[in-house]
Formats: C-alpha cells, sequence, structure tokens
C-alpha cells in the first residue's frame, strides 16, 4: 500500500562519467526536508552533469494527497538575469494509495426449479424469497472514500416480464449515501409467452435492472453491508420458455476520478447467480393416449384376420380333436 512520505532526502547523488569534481551535502539545522548539495567543488566545468535520487520514508499514520519537492540551483559565479530563471523547478505528484479492501457475497437463494404443480399461494402471490448480501472490509492503515458501489439487479425481460420483485434494499451504515433507479417502472401484471432458449444468462446487458449507486467511506478496520431483499416472480417464470437460464446481480466497485485510492484489483466485482431450472411436462395429451388405443385394436384385428386367412385356427381346430379307431376291439 503506498503511504505518505515523512521525510525526503537525497541519498547519494550520481555523477556522470566526465564530472571530475567531488559533491558533499549536509542537513540544514532544524529542516530535515532540505538537503543542501555543493557540486562545484573545485569548480563545475562547463556541460558537466550531475543527478539526483530521491528516496522516502514513509508514515503509517500520516495520509497526504500529493508530494512537493523544489529543486532550486545556485551560484558564487556571476550569471546573466535571463538564465536565473530556470534555476528553479516545481515538482508536484499526486499520490495513489492501494487500498487493502475486502470484497465478499452471499446469497440464501442459488437454485430454483420450476415445476408445474408449483403454487403462488404459499409465496403470498409472489414466487420464492432471496436475500443478498454484499459486504466490503477496510483492512487497511487509512480511511477509504472517494469509491462507489454500483449494482444491477435485473428485474425484467425486454419484452416486459417481470423475474423478480426487489422489495428492499438496506446498509448498516447510516452515512452512506445510495441513489436507486429504476424501481418504480410497472410491468404487466399478466406474463406473455416469451422465447429466452437462445438467452440462458439475464444481467444488466439484457435485461431491464434496477441501478444501486452507494458514496462508500470506511475507516480502518470498518465494514459496511449491502443487503438485496425480494422475491422471484413465478407468474413469469411459468411462462417464459426456457430449460434453463441463470438471472445474474452484479455489484463492482468504482473509483472516483479524484480518489487517491486504486485497487488491488483489474475489476473488482462479485456477481450472484440464480439458476432457474424448469421441469419438463410430462403429462400426454389425451388424443395421443386414445389414438395409441384405437390403433393397437386395429392392428390386433388385421393380425387376427390374417391368421384366419391362412387358416391357422382350423389346423389347431383338427389337432385337438380325438382320433378315432375304424375297428374297435370288444371287451371280453
Amino acid at each position: 500500500m503506498g503511504r505518505g512520505p515523512q521525510k525526503s532526502f537525497p541519498t547519494g547523488p550520481h555523477q556522470e562519467d566526465d564530472f571530475d569534481g567531488s559533491i558533499e551535502c549536509v542537513n540544514e539545522e532544524r529542516r530535515f526536508h532540505k538537503k543542501v548539495c555543493n557540486v562545484s567543488y573545485p569548480f563545475f566545468r562547463a556541460k558537466a552533469k550531475v543527478s539526483f535520487r530521491l528516496d522516502f520514508e514513509f508514515s503509517k499514520s500520516v495520509f497526504l494527497h500529493h508530494l512537493e519537492m523544489q529543486l532550486t540551483t545556485g551560484s558564487d559565479s556571476d550569471e546573466q538575469d535571463s538564465t536565473k530563471e530556470d534555476n528553479t523547478a516545481l515538482l508536484r505528484f499526486h499520490l495513489k494509495y492501494e487500498a487493502d479492501i475486502l470484497f465478499t457475497r452471499r446469497s440464501t437463494l442459488s437454485h430454483y426449479e420450476v415445476k408445474s404443480n408449483s403454487s403462488l399461494e404459499s409465496y403470498d402471490g409472489t414466487g420464492p424469497p432471496f436475500n443478498c448480501a454484499f459486504k466490503i472490509q477496510n483492512l487497511g492503515l487509512f480511511p477509504i472514500h472517494g469509491v462507489m458501489m454500483k449494482i444491477t439487479v435485473p428485474v425484467a425481460t425486454r419484452g416486459g416480464n417481470r423475474l423478480l420483485m426487489l422489495r428492499d434494499f438496506l446498509t448498516d451504515q447510516g452515512n452512506v449515501s445510495c441513489n436507486v433507479w429504476g424501481n418504480s417502472t410497472e410491468y404487466q401484471h399478466t406474463p406473455v409467452e416469451e422465447d429466452l432458449s437462445r438467452t440462458p444468462q439475464l444481467n444488466h446487458s439484457n435485461s431491464d435492472v434496477i441501478s444501486i449507486n452507494c458514496h462508500v467511506r470506511l475507516a480502518p478496520n470498518q465494514e459496511i453491508n449491502f443487503h438485496l431483499l425480494g422475491n422471484l416472480w413465478l407468474r413469469s417464470l411459468k411462462v417464459l420458455k426456457y430449460k434453463s437460464m441463470k438471472i445474474t446481480i452484479h455489484a463492482a466497485l468504482q473509483r472516483q476520478f479524484h480518489s487517491p485510492f486504486i485497487f488491488r484489483e483489474e475489476d473488482p466485482s462479485r456477481q450472484i447467480v440464480f439458476e432457474i431450472s424448469k421441469q419438463e411436462d410430462m403429462q400426454i395429451p389425451i388424443w395421443i393416449i386414445v389414438g395409441s388405443t384405437v390403433g393397437g385394436l386395429l392392428l390386433l384385428a388385421l393380425l387376427v384376420l390374417a391368421l384366419w386367412k391362412l387358416g391357422f385356427f382350423k389346423n389347431a381346430t383338427r389337432r385337438r380333436e380325438p382320433s378315432l379307431d375304424p375297428n374297435p376291439k370288444e371287451l371280453e
């Protein structure tokens, strides 16, 4: 993690190969941030060069937004006034701090199977409930500010069929300001048929969403939870055409333009996925049952008729009749 500089001083000026002088550096009394170096002994000849490297000690308790360095050169020799303007240089650097953040998620619902006999009465006319949460913890040494939490919740298809109902959004920190957009949209109460078989994943890019933006401020060792409470919309889930689909809630951390904090992850985001599957309807239409029965009886009748034409039943009758002896023996 980057920290604000506590002290700065040149350590070991670097002499160019063609520099034949010596350099002596001393600290000014009571001014630890200032160092004076004499690079002209015995003289500083034309075209000679010398460079300085500045090393910084960092403080764990002092937070600085920027760093300034002023370099000034002077000489006992005569110099024209027109060339003295470039004897001073002021360097200013904006400092960036790597935020030590732990970003996690949890959900009470991960998978739900829509069955043909699923009833709305057990869910108060909506669908199964869910309780999701995204948690941010500041594990660093400095307070975090200038960071925004952005959450997108897919609530309806592009065809206007509601997927879920977001009943409430809560945070456990009173000093967090959040803006919610899209939760007042009215969707059709009665769902219509819509084919989602080619859209297995519904997210902020292909669905109507609720957007939540929150400005995050966290002291060291402080955490904040963002809670999403709602229900799946079972009416639509029973009508829509699909075998399996995923509803993805996306949460991402974004730094504001002038924020001094940067993230360790290239894309600090987390997702909560509801996997919805639909049980295939195994009921066989009555006309198939009746047609199969009639077809089977007709096939059996044709088989019996064919066997009768071939004399199968006459031969069987002859084999069952007892054979008669023309000269029966008399009993003594």
